[in-house]
């Protein structure tokens, strides 16, 4: 009867146990965004958005967490000039046709980032080139990043790292990024 007990309360304690493990978290598409600014020499910043952000956090076995960020470069919208949408989607810029996803994947981090803020090392995939980049997370708002209010990304790569050398009359070299997360509500048991 002891041994029963004592099984009882070991498979209890590892369903608990399997229960409170962290879970992967998916982005909330519908709250999400991804942003983009390139800047003409000579007029300033045009800004321009994807339409459409997915992504997730996942639970690394350490504890700590990695972000996965997909957005659909064919979705690319910009509030510039239709010569500078036309452009940023040639085959000299973004190639969407040959390169419809553009990718990043997170080095494993502390969840505490997400509170705190601070860099964001990852690999960075677009226009068929991978390079390894450094975004920013600014500090969280709110108790619960993600749920509360966003998490917000931020960050700047060069066009010529990733074999954009197009328009540099016209264009400067960095692009500007901004992400704004928000994750799915949790399941209901």
């Amino acid at each position: 009867m002891i041994r029963s007990w004592l099984g009882a309360l070991s498979l209890a304690g590892l369903v608990g146990m399997a229960m409170a493990a962290p879970t992967r978290e998916s982005f909330d598409p519908a709250r999400s965004s991804a942003s983009f600014g390139v800047s003409l020499r000579l007029s300033g910043d045009v800004p321009g958005r994807f339409e459409r952000i997915e992504g997730e956090l996942e639970p690394e076995p350490d504890g700590r967490w990695r972000v996965r960020v997909r957005v659909d470069a064919r979705d690319l919208d910009l509030d510039g000039p239709g010569w500078m949408l036309r452009s940023t989607r040639s085959k000299s810029f973004l190639d969407v046709e040959r390169h419809p996803e553009i990718r990043f994947t997170s080095e494993p981090f502390e969840r505490a980032l997400l509170l705190g803020g601070g860099p964001l090392q990852g690999q960075l995939d677009l226009r068929g080139r991978s390079r390894n980049v450094a975004f920013t997370l600014a500090p969280s708002a709110c108790k619960r990043p993600g749920h509360g209010c966003d998490i917000r990304v931020l960050g700047r790569v060069s066009r010529r790292s990733f074999g954009m050398n197009s328009q540099r009359m016209w264009l400067r070299d960095e692009v500007a990024f901004d992400f704004r997360v928000r994750l799915r509500k949790a399941a209901a048991p």
